[in-house]
């Protein structure tokens, strides 16, 4: 039964993360990868923290800076990302022992494949 809410949990999230990033695509809030990335670098001072896989098709990012803005982003397999939430007042948590990781070497080849 565990295993089933947690899948369920996941598939909701993923779901909501995807509608957010079509809002955020009908609000032009949405750039190519690298673009996006520069403007949180130079403006925000904002670098990557965090990513995960949403079912293989998009990764989710956040990008914090050492003044606490954040930015998360979600980027598709076209290399089209879209800012689905921003704020201020990031508080970084103690890393709890990890249990099973994301394959980053996969979330990695997902940003780098060729623009379609």
């Amino acid at each position: 039964m565990r295993k089933s809410s947690g899948f369920a949990c996941a598939l909701m999230i993923g779901t909501l993360v995807t509608a957010f990033a079509s809002a955020a695509q009908a609000q032009g809030r949405c750039a190519p990868h690298a673009a996006i990335v520069k403007v949180l670098a130079g403006k925000y001072q904002e670098n990557r923290q965090a990513l995960g896989l949403i079912s293989d098709k998009a990764v989710m990012e956040v990008f914090i800076s050492p003044k606490g803005t954040w930015t998360m982003l979600v980027t598709d397999q076209r290399g089209l990302s879209c800012i689905i939430a921003a704020g201020d007042a990031w508080e970084q948590m103690p890393q709890l022992a990890r249990h099973g990781h994301l394959n980053q070497g996969r979330q990695e080849e997902l940003l780098r494949q060729p623009k379609h």
